[in-house]
């Protein structure tokens, strides 16, 4: 109801210590109140006299403010009448609140939104609090192990010389230095006989995954995914109008006669063949020269994610997949956020020849390379030995970890998980009972501060047993006990123990 005495503009408030002039403070405040609705088309505002002992202004103060409303449009003097929000006002606060619509997206948005709310349903990172932390998520790092004095020295070795190349663009497959140094490493380490033109540097395992779906995929394409697979990297594929062709998992790996069976001319597989993501199995030599000979007979293409490869506790690796292929078929992504720290940002894609001059193109379309800093202080510490200590280093205190919290949960929850050492990677695979919901005891754990995954986030075809994924990685030795203690006490709560 409009108040012929005006209204009392209570929700006014001044700042008098601001060096915003106070006229300047009122008119801001009232345009804002017109603007959102709060003040209506055609309300009369009190006078000048009245609003000068209200607000404890002076009026020319008041004056200024309702002047410049006025030029503007937001407010309209009636002589004899006083002063009024303009009619163009009238009920603008329902009529937005009508007519207001969701946001116009691209198809590519609204596809995003829909795979995010069904696909990321496992414990979110910020449920996480660091204050009480009792994590098991896979993800989790120790980072308080990494060797940051070394990695100190080196950044500032470039700091405190910066060159013109260090500080402009730099160059759009990344910096030489470090291709050169991951091509030496990969040789080394995996088998992977490359040069550096072929090693393109990007932000992340994650950009390579969309940026290789952008260049290789078309809309309605088929894909073959491991089943339960990588989810980001399901999605990305996804994003460009992938058809996922889900392929279950056996002892060998990704079961390529369902794919064969299914979809023989599917565009793409990804897989991860030295540590399946999430299972931790390796795929036999026989699965991976069948995968390869699929690719060349009906040209497609092979990501090879060579997820946590460096942590491997027991046994040689296969060569990866890449070091087997003379067709030319596979494409290899590697990423340094697990083996040094997430927040680097720093991954790598390793071509076939054929695919180095679209990739980059792409790439120049989409965004520049990396921070050459960063770059180069990691090309440093790859060719001065570091980061082949910090990986040994690393490899014997995740060894130790593994072994500490599978004796604590087989000695405190033995009857409840059926937990077995894994040869590789940062996390073990906890079975439970049949007939649970992993979903939601992993949801009800995170409610007590207990936080995992549960591996039906990772499956698009639910034929598995019900288990969660318990990371070993961020929980030191000395932690073991207590944080399986919290683990079971919260299990109780839940109703899923009984007491003794």
């Amino acid at each position: 109801m409009k108040s012929p005495a005006g209204l009392l503009l209570s929700a006014i408030e001044l700042d008098r210590a601001s060096s915003i002039p106070l006229y300047r403070q009122l008119y801001l405040q009232i345009r804002k109140q017109i603007l959102s609705g709060k003040m209506q088309g055609g309300v009369r505002l009190p006078s000048t006299r009245t609003l000068s002992k209200e607000l404890a202004l002076s009026r020319i103060t008041i004056l200024n403010a309702f002047d410049q409303l006025i030029a503007e449009g937001f407010l309209a003097s009636r002589t004899g009448a006083g002063t009024y929000v303009g009619d163009e006002w009238e009920s603008r606060g329902i009529a937005d609140e009508e007519q207001r619509q969701p946001p116009r997206l691209s198809d590519l948005s609204q596809s995003m939104l829909s795979l995010r709310s069904s696909h990321f349903r496992g414990v979110s990172y910020t449920d996480w609090d660091p204050a009480t932390p009792t994590s098991f998520l896979p993800s989790h790092s120790t980072y308080d192990a990494f060797p940051l004095a070394v990695w100190r020295r080196l950044m500032n070795r470039h700091l405190l010389k910066p060159t013109k190349a260090m500080l402009g663009y730099g160059e759009l497959q990344g910096l030489q230095a470090l291709r050169a140094a991951i091509a030496e490493y990969v040789f080394d380490a995996r088998g992977i006989d490359c040069s550096a033109e072929q090693v393109v540097i990007v932000s992340g395992a994650q950009q390579a995954f969309n940026l290789l779906g952008m260049l290789l995929l078309n809309p309605q394409d088929s894909v073959w995914m491991e089943d339960p697979g990588h989810i980001a990297a399901r999605i990305a594929l996804q994003a460009q109008g992938a058809q996922v062709v889900p392929l279950r998992i056996d002892e060998q790996g990704i079961d390529i006669q369902q794919g064969l069976a299914e979809c023989p001319d599917a565009r793409l597989v990804f897989t991860t063949p030295s540590r399946q993501h999430p299972l931790g199995v390796t795929m036999s030599y026989a699965r991976r020269q069948a995968l390869i000979d699929w690719a060349a007979q009906y040209q497609s293409w092979i990501i090879e994610d060579d997820c946590d490869s460096e942590f491997r506790y027991s046994g040689r690796l296969l060569p990866a997949l890449y070091a087997m292929d003379r067709m030319a078929r596979v494409i290899y992504v590697g990423t340094f956020s697990k083996v040094l720290f997430p927040s680097l940002r720093l991954g790598y894609v390793i071509l076939p020849q054929a695919l180095i001059e679209p990739f980059c193109t792409l790439r120049a379309v989409m965004d520049r390379s990396p921070p050459t800093l960063l770059q180069a202080t990691t090309a440093d510490f790859m060719r001065e030995g570091h980061f082949l200590g910090h990986i040994r280093r690393m490899r014997a205190l995740y060894q130790a970890r593994q072994q500490a919290l599978v004796e604590q949960l087989q000695k405190q929850l033995g009857g409840f998980f059926n937990v077995t050492p894994v040869e590789a990677g940062m996390h073990l695979i906890a079975w439970l009972p049949p007939t649970l919901d992993d979903d939601a005891i992993a949801r009800e754990l995170a409610r007590h501060n207990i936080h995992t995954y549960a591996l039906s986030d990772y499956c698009l075809e639910h034929v598995l047993p019900p288990a969660l994924l318990i990371g070993f990685a961020g929980t030191p030795e000395g932690q073991a006990q207590e944080r399986v203690e919290a683990l079971a006490r919260a299990l109780s709560k839940m109703g899923y123990l009984q007491a003794t």
